[in-house]
């Protein structure tokens, strides 16, 4: 079966033209099945690379309908840029003029109001705001050698400060003093909850008997970061173990009838051997 069907690919056909007079033969071809079907697959292939090539060198597309030509996506480039410009212009007007105003308060006077009108030309309403007595009491703050709103006294924010996690529920009732040699921070328990945990992911170093007959727990961090937690009752963790943020590393110092009157967690956060606010790394 395979070989008839072999045999009918590559058997022979003689197309000719003939006179149909005379029957005088003009032109004659011998095609096989096999070889006309090489021929038709060859031209498709051509014609193939023919419009692969005239798409890739020619703007033959710009003349198929709803294709965008060039010209036209150039067109809405320049468009779009032209547009950032103009927000670019409107944002540095609103910032300009928002400088002017603070300026103009420092220098004693009052602002203008501004227009809300947004068109593609800013205006401004020269009308003045009457001063209130919370302007006042503004102005006095942020003029103020003292105080969290004064311009002179403003503490250089640390961006490199990391954030951690808190390593117990509570309040604080004594400050970081660095001054009066208080490098802790005291955190009293809320709901009587004492446990304590990691602030953050790191290995145990030290695990200590305090003189008060408490416990401390010292973990170190990646970043240089140490973290210390003084007057615990209970240390369920040991020296070289690693612990994951929030993980349970003790509990507070208790009684039979619960937490201790008075039991507070001592906690320390140093950063390459210094010393450092742990309310500026922690959300209390």
């Amino acid at each position: 079966m395979l070989r008839g069907f072999w045999e009918y690919l590559t058997d022979k056909r003689q197309l000719s033209m003939r006179d149909r007079t005379t029957d005088e033969l003009h032109w004659r071809v011998n095609l096989t099945p096999i070889g006309l079907g090489a021929v038709v697959t060859a031209l498709v292939l051509i014609l193939f690379v023919t419009l692969l090539l005239l798409m890739a060198y020619t703007s033959i597309l710009d003349i198929l309908p709803g294709y965008r030509t060039k010209a036209e996506r150039t067109n809405e480039a320049l468009v779009e840029s032209i547009m950032r410009i103009d927000l670019m212009e409107r944002n540095m007007a609103e910032l300009l003029s928002y400088n002017e105003a603070v300026a103009t308060v420092m220098g004693g006077s009052t602002p203008a109001l501004h227009s809300t009108v947004m068109t593609d030309t800013i205006r401004y309403d020269k009308s003045r705001i009457l001063p209130t007595r919370a302007d006042s009491l503004l102005r006095a703050a942020l003029e103020s050698t003292t105080g969290d709103y004064s311009l002179t006294n403003t503490k250089p924010l640390q961006s490199e400060a990391a954030m951690f996690s808190a390593p117990m529920r509570g309040t604080i009732t004594r400050n970081f003093d660095a001054p009066e040699s208080s490098y802790d921070v005291a955190i009293m328990s809320l709901n009587d909850e004492d446990s304590v945990t990691a602030i953050e992911n790191g290995t145990v170093i030290a695990t200590e008997s305090m003189a008060d007959g408490t416990k401390s727990v010292t973990i170190q961090h990646a970043g240089g970061y140490l973290s210390v937690y003084k007057h615990l009752g209970e240390v369920l963790v040991r020296k070289g173990q690693a612990v994951q943020s929030g993980a349970v590393i003790g509990r507070l110092s208790t009684t039979e009838g619960g937490i201790k009157t008075g039991a507070e967690l001592s906690f320390e956060l140093w950063r390459d051997g210094t010393a450092v606010d742990p309310e500026r790394y922690i959300l209390f």
